[in-house]
């Protein structure tokens, strides 16, 4: 009797439930709320096992390491994309297995089921044959929107449309612009299409979108700040944002987690450092679906916080196996340790800030190889150093990691020196009373820094940009104007000198292979031991760094209780001099002692001699950080995270306050 009144209940309630859905079905719908997951690797440089060949050291990253949180993210959400923003094919010995089918890189891509590819201007450092390779390799879909045949057409999609359970995702990619002058010395490389800016190419693709997608992401080869005068990313945030859900960017090497233009903008490093995340939350029927913004957040994955995956690592053992037999194969031999110390001090390359035997060998070998007067190189790495003991062939991608190749051009006097202004001169900060370092300007990066060979120069840190490169002789006698010489150079500054106007295309006089390969042959075909040689052709003048505590100053650095700034990003070490009299205005070092003379700091800020007033605003200075800020207005450090919390929208992390930034100092 229960039984079957239980079952009439239960029937009347069914059949309730299946009438109010009938006539309700519109009101649940527009309820129903949806999350889309977007995950990003960008820049990962051939770092598919988490091994550095170049170095022969572990990685703390690597696309191991970002395989294991792509599978935890994907057993919370199966149907979440998976993107990667490019600059994917070269580096980390990657390179050495282009002919293989697929590419090692390419088939890590497809293991762990990546949706979409942006191609980044690294891919086309190998020829165009090489890119279209790849692609047919990709088994998801592959973007770079901005490329555009002779006919006008584009050359591959701008934009693929995602089905992510009901809800039309868009994810459009754009490459960086300036792969034409990185090419230049090889149009074939990209086969001689044109490249369209991220801002420009960004607005027509939005067009092109309007009332197709749910959702836009755009997948990004391009840095926030743009380069050579073409706008950034960040430009782009904020003229898209409200057409816009999030942007995924690469290109910089940069870690990036802002929101501009009131959406996410992620930037993962480089080298598998970070996964970019974005969830987006969406509000609707399944006819339609609105992006509620307020709802979408982006964050950064840390690789280095997780450990590689076991199965990826088990699929990708052989490529480990061949790169590190590569890495390890005997050349030569080292007759005596090339820099010793690396550093001046932590944080500051020896390698930089003096003549030394790395630089003055690539510039022999680039020399001897193009019969050329003159050369420039770059130290790419400030670690790079070559060891008493074996020459093995990963030495030579330790001193020089990328894969350019030899030019020689015909140059004039007059050329040359405005190239080495350009490249050498405006690479350091002006000097400033009271200073015991030399320092590096923070937007330039070290690989864009040229040490010169064949002519002797000095670089006059006294002197404002545009003025340092002082006493320009070749053999001996002051460099005329109208002198001609050969410079020996790579591709990648050759392409950026020829767009600089500083160089002719039509002056070229030499095309060589890969300056790394030259580098190895060099080595082996010595009949002994390879010796460091450095001809100390160049010095930094200008700079009188006898402050009375220099030696102090230097004992804190080298204990760890003085830190060399480095930039926002990280990527440029040594930005800010260390200033004898501004350290001791900030409490950082005690006062003078009798007898001793005060150097005063070249500042309109105030010194010891004034009382600083709380209530005001501080502009950053060498040696600054927000302890000894704090220290100064407040009489304690303890207060700097007063300081942080006023000026968090111009201060990305406590560690990270920047040379001439103006704060605001609360009152006491």
């Amino acid at each position: 009797m229960r039984k079957s009144a239980h079952k009439c209940i239960v029937a009347l309630v069914l059949t309730v439930a299946m009438a109010v859905s009938l006539v309700l079905p519109a009101a649940a719908a527009e309820e129903e709320s949806k999350t889309v997951t977007i995950l990003q690797t960008s820049d990962l440089h051939g770092m598919v096992n988490p091994y550095d060949y170049a170095s022969n050291k572990v990685s703390k990253t690597s696309l191991a390491h970002a395989a294991t949180i792509i599978k935890a993210e994907r057993s919370k959400d199966p149907n979440l994309l998976l993107l990667d923003t490019g600059d994917t094919t070269q580096a980390n010995y990657i390179q050495e297995f282009l002919n293989e089918n697929p590419n090692p890189i390419i088939g890590a891509l497809n293991y762990l089921d990546y949706d979409a590819w942006t191609l980044g201007n690294h891919e086309f450092n190998f020829g165009f044959s090489y890119v279209t390779k790849e692609i047919s390799e990709f088994e998801g879909v592959t973007l770079a929107g901005n490329i555009y045949k002779a006919d006008g057409s584009r050359w591959i999609d701008a934009y693929h449309i995602f089905d992510v359970d009901g809800v039309k995702v868009a994810v459009f990619g754009i490459d960086a612009p300036h792969v034409p002058q990185w090419e230049k010395t090889d149009p074939t490389h990209y086969d001689n299409m044109s490249f369209t800016s991220p801002m420009e190419e960004t607005g027509k693709i939005l067009k092109e979108l309007d009332g197709k997608a749910d959702v836009v992401i755009g997948s990004i080869h391009y840095g926030l700040e743009g380069e050579y005068g073409t706008e950034g990313v960040r430009a782009l945030a904020e003229t898209y944002g409200d057409r816009i859900d999030a942007l995924l960017i690469g290109h910089a090497h940069a870690v990036v987690d802002e929101t501009i233009g009131g959406i996410p903008v992620l930037e993962p490093g480089s080298n598998g450092q970070y996964v970019s995340k974005v969830t987006i939350t969406l509000t609707g029927s399944g006819s339609g679906w609105t992006v509620d913004k307020s709802a979408t957040t982006g964050e950064l994955l840390d690789c280095s916080a997780v450990t590689p995956d076991a199965d990826f690592l088990a699929e990708f053992k052989s490529l480990h196996e061949k790169s590190l037999a590569m890495a390890s194969r005997e050349v030569g031999q080292v007759g005596k340790t090339f820099l010793d110390p690396v550093e001046l001090l932590p944080g500051i390359p020896n390698a930089i800030i003096q003549d030394n035997p790395v630089i003055d060998l690539i510039n022999k070998v680039q020399m001897e190889q193009t019969g050329a007067d003159v050369s420039l190189a770059a130290l790419f790495d400030s670690s790079s150093n070559l060891e008493a003991g074996p020459f093995l062939h990963r030495d030579s991608v330790k001193i020089y990691k990328y894969d350019n190749t030899l030019f020689a051009v015909k140059v004039t006097g007059k050329q040359l020196k405005a190239i080495m202004e350009r490249q050498a001169g405006g690479f350091f900060n002006q000097y400033q009373s009271g200073d015991v370092t030399v320092s590096f300007n923070p937007n330039i990066r070290m690989y864009n820094y040229d040490e010169f060979a064949g002519v002797n120069y000095e670089i006059d840190i006294s002197k404002p940009e545009g003025q340092r490169i002082q006493n320009v002789t070749y053999q001996g006698k002051p460099l005329s104007d109208t002198q001609t010489l050969v410079l020996a150079l790579n591709n990648y500054r050759y392409g950026g000198l020829v767009s600089a106007g500083l160089l002719n295309e039509s002056d070229v006089v030499y095309e060589g292979g890969a300056v790394r390969d030259m580098i190895t042959d060099y080595v082996a075909s010595l009949q002994g031991p390879l010796m460091p040689e450095c001809d100390n052709n160049w010095k930094i003048v200008g700079a009188d760094l006898s402050d009375p505590q220099k030696d102090l100053i230097y004992e804190k650095v080298r204990s760890g209780e003085i830190a060399i700034p480095v930039s926002e990003d990280g990527r440029t070490p040594n930005v800010a001099s260390l200033n004898g009299p501004a350290l001791r205005a900030s409490g950082v070092l005690p006062a003078l002692a009798a007898g001793e003379t005060e150097t005063p700091v070249t500042s309109s800020e105030p010194t010891e001699s004034s009382e600083p007033q709380t209530g005001s605003t501080y502009t950053v200075q060498p040696g600054d950080c927000l302890w000894s800020i704090s220290q100064r207005f407040y009489g304690t450090g303890t207060r700097w995270n007063v300081i942080y919390e006023t000026n968090k929208s111009i201060i990305r992390k406590p560690d990270f306050i920047q040379i001439g930034q103006i704060l605001e100092i609360p009152a006491a």
